[in-house]
């Protein structure tokens, strides 16, 4: 995207080619207006303000006179867009952008969810009839039938298979096909397109919330264009344009004008989006937009600068925006006689290898139908899927399959060989056991970090261990391991793969399960694997889960946590953050304090904003600014660290890092190699995190050497440095810990959260078996609603290693969680600052400290949970 950005002239000039000009004359080199009639060459659309139409006059504002500018706009394009096809190049096919457009206009009514989309699937298949003809001629000859009843019967029937049919097909189309995914991926019931666009229908609750029709629809269109811009696949090979359509911008003012609000939104898409067919022209009038760059001239060669727009293109570089400033002067000679001899685009003509292949097409398709036919040997356990993106899914004790790939998962395969282990332990003891499940992503895509979920799989096979080994009528642990995938990916109902919920519950009378722990992430997938569970009566314990959604009025029935939930974590982060002598120290205070550079995934509704915004609800310490990074989408890393390295510098503040673990190790590797965030003083900046990548916690003193110009802060949720106290849980916890894993890093919180999730399952499992004994006489049973109701009824004051615990059917996370501030030493050891709410290794009376710090005149007030 290029923006032309004229610098003033002197008084006594009269500028011939204004940037306004440039582009107006751009535009007639895309048509050939020699042959009488103008032909368009290339497909074009040229938008202004005026195009946004009369009504909608003041931005934010919707008047039901017309569709409001934020669509209009896109109208506009679209409609220029089909006008400027050039001759032979066939019809411009839109079917993302058309069935996105229809929904705004479907009145569905009220009533109950399915109706409403059934209604909605009906009038997007009326407009789809609009836009298929020979669809439409078959619904047509359904609806003519003759009087008598023979006729009307074959009417019936013809008007179902022509008619009722491909309407259902087309149905389940809007809900499952990939081209669509991408609408309704955040929500909490998977990508299901009806879903999301019933909220964006005339009475939707997303209606009124313009930027994100806009982008919806803005991001429908980009993807139509990459498809119609791409050969099909017999021509992978044929030469295109690298920018077959182009948009053209004669006047770019100010923010909030309407052709401004939709190139701020093409500019955060082309952030995270793949990069799409599409040439963006503007002029601006007013000051360039803040995420732009702009290209310095060279004064010691005229061409140095179109040379570099050239390579911009040539590079395909187009996730970035840049100003090219013209020159104040007018146009040489030289530069007027090239623009009279070059007068149009050149177009590349069709050859005959083009017509050579209607011909070898359906060759190639009988040869690949006949290779379809070979049916692989099934190569994993029926528990096992291999899935798209490479990863396993399932379940497996550790015999079933292995989830690990050898030479690259080396831990996750070790793990499973001790889970194996144990299994066979404890269904050979002799004594009563009972399944569990270990339930959480622990695969990624090759390339991606280790998930932190393998080091809560550690915890939970340490408290496995420590079970089994009790004498007495313990209950014993089966320990099966699931795995959900990157993202939680397939952890419950989507439309690319098995759904391992459905998995747990489908084995649970065979294996005797009684619940289900772990799920370690707060997103949209696993609160749906879970609210799947929940429809089953199996009870859940999470551990690491901080997401606010997860745990709010609207949780499922048969879910607790271990972990505090974001609005505890914001507060603690805030407190440290406003009155820390250590950030102090590598801050400069501005505007009345030091300012926090929240990075956060606006997108992460469940983790990421909500803990972005928690924060910023609690921070008194100074001025919250933020920068977007997202999580797993295709981004410019270097420029999104040389934003946060701007601020950084500018305000003289701190890093607060609110994103993904799995996001941080690209994104500290970035910072720490760029020139930016070398700060005047020399000292390092201050980066604050609640969820950090796992080998970082592993090896605090290799996080430091590797990234010498950042000084890392983090929360955890047990005091994990490694110091042992007589008659402390957390020094039980890593003499145990250790026991079965050998001199491994101190276990952090992940590890001590999934140990106590496990361990207050078992305590319940053994209670209801002893009950059930004595009250049976014989064989006790223990079933998924018995640990339900153990601990719906409560558990109070469990000691656990990462803290005092009380759960109950009215507090699904313990309250007053102890929370912990640790800092990495180069040594390989961490120092604790900050130990507030109910702590495991203190005494009775000193376990619940009202204040933090270090000597008398720098203590400061403990958060404390309401009530």
């Amino acid at each position: 995207m290029v923006l032309l950005k004229r610098d003033p002239a002197e008084s006594w000039r009269t500028h011939a080619s204004t940037g306004r000009a440039v582009i107006l004359e751009y535009r007639e080199r895309l048509r050939d207006t020699e042959q009488g009639s103008a032909v368009d060459l290339v497909p074009h659309a040229l938008i202004e303000d005026g195009d946004a139409g009369p009504w909608d006059a003041v931005p934010g504002q919707e008047d039901g006179g017309g569709p409001g500018q934020h669509v209009a706009l896109l109208d506009a394009i679209v409609e220029q867009f089909e006008n400027a096809m050039p001759p032979g190049t066939g019809e411009l096919r839109l079917p993302r952008f058309h069935t996105c457009r229809a929904a705004l206009d479907v009145p569905v009514g009220a009533g109950p969810t399915a109706t409403r989309r059934r209604r909605l699937r009906d009038a997007l298949y009326v407009q789809l009839l609009l836009r298929r003809p020979l669809l439409n001629a078959l619904a047509g000859l359904a609806g003519a039938t003759g009087g008598n009843f023979v006729a009307a019967i074959w009417g019936s029937l013809v008007q179902l298979l022509v008619v009722g049919l491909p309407r259902r097909v087309y149905g389940l189309w809007l809900s499952r096909r990939s081209a669509l995914r991408w609408v309704g991926s955040r929500r909490p019931k998977g990508a299901n397109f009806l879903q999301m666009a019933l909220t964006i229908t005339p009475t939707g609750t997303s209606r009124s919330n313009h930027a994100l029709v806009q982008r919806m629809l803005l991001m429908a269109l980009l993807n139509d264009l990459s498809r119609a811009a791409a050969p099909s696949w017999p021509l992978v090979h044929r030469a295109r344009r690298r920018w077959p359509f182009v948009l053209l911008l004669p006047d770019v003012g100010g923010e909030g004008t309407p052709v401004r609000q939709l190139l701020d939104t093409y500019a955060d898409i082309a952030r995270t989006e793949r990069p799409a067919p599409l040439m963006i022209l503007g002029a601006l009038s007013d000051e360039p937009p803040s995420y732009a760059q702009t290209l310095a001239a060279d004064s010691r060669s005229v061409t140095a600068l179109a040379d570099r727009v050239h390579g911009l293109y040539t590079a395909r570089s187009s996730s970035a925006v840049y100003v090219v400033p013209l020159s104040a002067h007018d146009d040489d000679g030289p530069a007027d006689h090239w623009w009279d001899t070059n007068p149009k685009v050149p177009v590349r003509a069709n050859g005959w290898a083009d017509y050579a292949w209607v011909v070898a097409v359906p060759a190639v398709v009988l040869v690949l139908v006949a290779g379809g036919l070979y049916v692989s040997t099934r190569t994993t356990a029926p528990s096992c899927h291999k899935v798209s993106t490479g990863e396993t899914v399932g379940i497996t004790d550790g015999h079933e399959c292995r989830f690990g790939v050898p030479g690259r998962d080396t831990d996750l395969l070790a793990l499973e060989e001790i889970a194996a282990r144990q299994n066979d332990a404890a269904v050979h003891s002799g004594r009563p056991y009972r399944t569990v499940v270990f339930f959480a992503p622990l695969t990624a895509e090759v390339g991606d970090s280790t998930p932190v979920s393998i080091q809560s799989l550690r915890g939970a096979l340490a408290a496995q261990a420590e079970i089994n080994s009790r004498e007495g009528d313990v209950v014993q642990i089966r320990l099966l391991i699931a795995n959900a995938g990157q993202y939680f990916a397939y952890g419950s109902r989507n439309d690319r793969g098995p759904d391992v919920a459905r998995q747990i519950i489908e084995r649970q009378d065979r294996d005797g399960i009684v619940a289900v722990v772990g799920i370690t992430q707060s997103r949209p997938a696993s609160l749906a694997a879970v609210e799947e569970l929940s429809d089953a009566n199996i009870p859940v314990i999470g551990n690491s889960v901080t997401g606010s959604r997860m745990v709010d009025e609207r949780h499922p029935p048969t879910y607790f946590q271990v972990s505090p939930s974001n609005d505890r974590i914001g507060q603690v982060m805030a407190e440290f953050a406003a009155q820390s002598e250590e950030l102090a120290e590598l801050t400069t205070p501005k505007d009345g304090g030091r300012t926090a550079v929240v990075v956060y995934d606006p997108y992460d509704e469940f983790f990421s904003s909500d803990l972005r915004s928690k924060f910023a609800e609690y921070y008194k310490g100074g001025k919250v600014v933020t920068v977007s990074y997202y999580e797993h989408r295709n981004q410019d890393v270097k420029a999104v660290a040389q934003e946060i390295c701007g601020k950084v510098r500018a305000s003289g503040g701190f890093i607060l890092y609110a994103g993904r673990s799995g996001e941080m190790p690209e994104l500290f590797d970035t910072l720490d190699k760029g020139p930016d965030c070398n700060k005047e003083d020399g000292k390092p900046v201050a980066v604050f995190a609640e969820s950090v990548a796992a080998r970082y916690l592993q090896d605090p003193a290799g996080t430091l050497r590797e990234h010498p110009h950042l000084k890392p802060f983090y929360v955890t949720l047990n005091n994990s440095n490694g110091a042992t106290r007589p008659g402390s849980r957390y020094s039980e916890f890593i003499s145990r810990f250790r026991k079965v894993f050998g001199p491994v890093p101190v276990p952090e919180g992940n590890a001590a959260g999934a140990y106590d999730a496990l361990r207050l399952t078992s305590e319940s499992i053994t209670s209801i078996y002893g009950l059930n004994k004595s009250s049976q006489g014989g064989g006790a049973s223990v079933r998924p609603g018995d640990v339900l109701q153990q601990l719906s009824n409560g558990v109070r004051n469990f000691s656990g290693t990462s803290g005092m615990l009380s759960l109950d059917s009215g507090h699904r996370y313990p309250p007053n969680k102890a929370v912990y501030v640790m800092e990495p030493q180069t040594d390989g050891s961490v120092r604790t600052l900050l130990a507030c709410g109910l702590l495991p290794d203190r005494p009775t009376g000193l376990n619940n400290p009202a204040t933090w710090g270090g000597g008398p005149t720098s203590k400061h007030k403990c958060p404390m949970d309401a009530g």
